[in-house]
């Protein structure tokens, strides 16, 4: 009886199991130049084809698609590029070429979208900071919650005690901050940030901020609560205490400003008030929302790479265990147990030299390729080549970052990059895009 009682509960998790994921790009004219074109684009898409979810972003030369959590599509993952092809179609018939990485090479200055979020967002961050937001192009992936601990009529995780599927859900949420510093080395493509290197994942740096990351002029660096890589959390309790802190601090900060918060709250949900890379969001989601926008290959990867870890821990109620063991053996996996560092370690010392550094830093290579052993034992073995180009990637220590500094480096530029040769740059590594995109549907399709 036991045993028929814990299959109904984990063919409940699969059944539950949603994934979809967003991604921003940026809006170029033909010479490679931004150009603020997001709204032409959003109007011909929807024209062209309804169904497609895209939105427009804080600036006016981004757009964002999304795939938002389902379990009744047959492949989210091929939806995914799908969508990106029939938007890319529509680009090219504007004349607008789409650029897929974290940060533009150049220097530009953006235009802020109307909506009412983004004025009040500027009002609290201040013009220059909130720039940084419309100059920097993110990859979101939501993994569901396991079964039962959100109330989605309420849109907030429900209070539990004694419960298997809330502490996996803490054991999920405390893997994902742990994961962070490999997820962002393997997408990272924002070696440039207004025509300047600042580390190899630009985007990070600037986005996040603070002491850590050592950038004093970082969008959330005065607004650490709201933008940093957190702590882990041991229990549920834990959890929502923290939400419910931080939603206060939020409600204090609009206060400040005479900003209503129920005008603020896009989905009428406390966890709407937080942009955390990692996130319990109002669509009943764990979000990882870390990454660099990527080559379409690498953002299946990666997707593909979280999706089935997640699995793992969520069906199999995995424990995931801070211990030193995590400093030598990252993710090791023993028995029921997969071995995380110290949040310590993850947040001040690899967190800096993944965005610094990369894969050129030891520490993080060892660190990427634990995750990926990790992910090759949860991935089914026919799904094995989606996360290829991340064997590949570690094989010859590059990332997209490096690819791009190298390009740079062949113009006769490293540290700084002028406008011209930006523009030229960003050309170079959008025009092979639709190719990129078909062949990793068929890839999909294969499988």
């Amino acid at each position: 009886m036991a045993a028929k009682k814990t299959n109904a509960k984990q063919e409940a998790i699969r059944k539950g199991m949603k994934f979809g994921m967003e991604f921003e790009l940026f809006t170029l004219d033909e010479e490679g130049r931004m150009t603020n074109a997001g709204e032409k684009l959003i109007k011909r898409v929807k024209a062209a084809s309804p169904s497609i979810d895209i939105v427009k972003e804080c600036g006016k030369n981004m757009i964002e698609i999304k795939t938002f959590p389902h379990n009744n599509i047959p492949d989210i993952l091929f939806k995914a590029m799908d969508d990106f092809e029939s938007v890319l179609h529509s680009a090219e018939k504007e004349g607008i070429v789409l650029y897929p990485y974290g940060t533009y090479p150049g220097t530009f200055s953006p235009e802020f979208s109307r909506e009412k979020g983004y004025k009040m967002k500027e009002q609290i961050f201040g013009k220059n900071r909130f720039s940084i937001a419309a100059r920097c192009l993110g990859l979101h992936c939501h993994y569901s919650l396991p079964w039962g601990v959100f109330d989605y009529t309420k849109k907030v995780i429900k209070h539990l005690v004694n419960s298997k599927n809330k502490q996996s859900m803490v054991n999920t949420y405390n893997l994902f901050i742990a994961m962070d510093p490999a997820l962002t080395t393997f997408a990272q493509s924002s070696p440039f940030y207004q025509g300047n290197f600042l580390g190899k994942d630009s985007r990070v740096i600037v986005y996040r901020g603070g002491d850590v990351l050592k950038y004093p002029a970082g969008l959330y660096t005065n607004h650490q609560d709201f933008g940093m890589l957190q702590p882990y959390k041991v229990t549920g309790t834990d959890l929502l205490q923290i939400i419910n802190h931080r939603f206060d601090s939020w409600n204090d900060i609009l206060k400040k400003v005479n900003i209503s918060l129920k005008a603020f709250m896009k989905h009428g949900s406390i966890l709407d008030t937080t942009w955390n890379p990692v996130k319990i969001s109002s669509h009943g989601t764990l979000e990882q929302r870390g990454m660099d926008v990527n080559h379409p290959r690498i953002i299946i990867a990666v997707a593909t790479l979280i999706e089935y870890i997640t699995r793992d821990v969520q069906e199999n109620f995995v424990q995931i265990l801070p211990s030193d063991i995590g400093l030598t053996e990252p993710f090791k996996k023993e028995g029921n147990i997969i071995y995380i560092p110290p949040h310590t370690h993850v947040r001040f010392e690899l967190q800096p030299r993944a965005a610094y550094e990369g894969l050129s830093n030891n520490d993080v290579l060892n660190y990427c390729r634990g995750l990926l052993k990790l992910g090759k034992q949860c991935v089914p073995k026919e799904r094995l080549p989606l996360i290829e180009p991340l064997e590949k990637m570690l094989k010859n220590k590059r990332t997209v970052s490096d690819e791009i500094l190298n390009d740079a480096k062949k113009m006769g530029f490293s540290k700084n990059i002028p406008n011209k040769q930006a523009a030229e740059l960003a050309l170079k590594h959008s025009k092979d895009l639709f190719k990129e995109i078909i062949m990793t549907k068929q890839l999909i399709k294969k499988l």
